[in-house]
């Protein structure tokens, strides 16, 4: 039986007119998360296994930035390697390697959420990998923040499933009763076609600037 305010701090207080009450501590919420991941695997969506294997790393040259550098181009000993972006490619790598058009009417209650923090993913070969990526409710996004309860199992599925994690991140380990079964997004055999139509298609400045990195790294003749 849970124990009352007073029970855990016992009493009398000051004059009730003019009470003086201590905020109540945080207690263990340990026991809470497996089902906390079980409700978040069960509502959410991530990348199918056969997708990540296929496109074998980051689907855009892109890192996360300060809203004053978005658009710029990211320089490596004087050469252009990519552009800085805000969370628009992530969404646009995680939607369309499964064949999904980013419709913002059907995306909406959703969050594209990074399973690792700023600190270790927001480089180009992380901040659009599959692997570190899901579409999560938006009323559960805030669990996945940070070092989150549920994040610890979202990593761990992704070491164990795709054998992925960013260069500078420590490998994951296994959560307390890890008995988790998510929802993958449908594959597509066509990914790397869909992409370049959905590219073509847009044909705006952030497409321009990343037309030519992706064709001299990654897919010829994407045009």
């Amino acid at each position: 039986m849970s124990k009352t305010f007073t029970e855990v701090f016992g009493g009398p207080f000051e004059s009730p007119t003019r009470p003086s009450l201590p905020i109540p501590p945080l207690e263990s919420l340990d026991k809470y998360f497996p089902s906390l991941a079980r409700i978040v695997a069960e509502t959410s969506w991530l990348p199918h296994p056969d997708t990540v294997r296929a496109l074998g790393g980051a689907v855009f040259p892109t890192r996360r930035s300060k809203p004053e550098k978005r658009g710029k181009s990211i320089l490596e000993n004087g050469k252009t390697v990519g552009v800085y972006d805000d969370n628009l490619t992530p969404r646009w790598a995680l939607l369309w390697a499964h064949g999904c058009r980013d419709n913002q009417q059907r995306r909406r209650g959703w969050a594209f959420v990074h399973l690792w923090p700023r600190s270790v993913s927001d480089d180009i070969n992380s901040y659009t990998h599959l692997a570190n990526l899901a579409m999560i409710p938006e009323c559960f996004a805030s669990l996945t923040d940070k070092d989150y309860p549920v994040t610890g199992y979202l990593r761990w599925h992704a070491w164990s499933v795709y054998g992925w994690k960013p260069d500078r991140a420590e490998q994951p380990r296994i959560p307390m009763d890890y008995n988790i079964q998510w929802r993958y997004f449908q594959p597509i055999s066509a990914r790397k076609e869909f992409i370049k139509q959905q590219l073509a298609k847009l044909d705006n400045e952030r497409v321009r600037k990343l037309r030519p990195i992706i064709e001299a790294t990654k897919w010829p003749t994407l045009s």
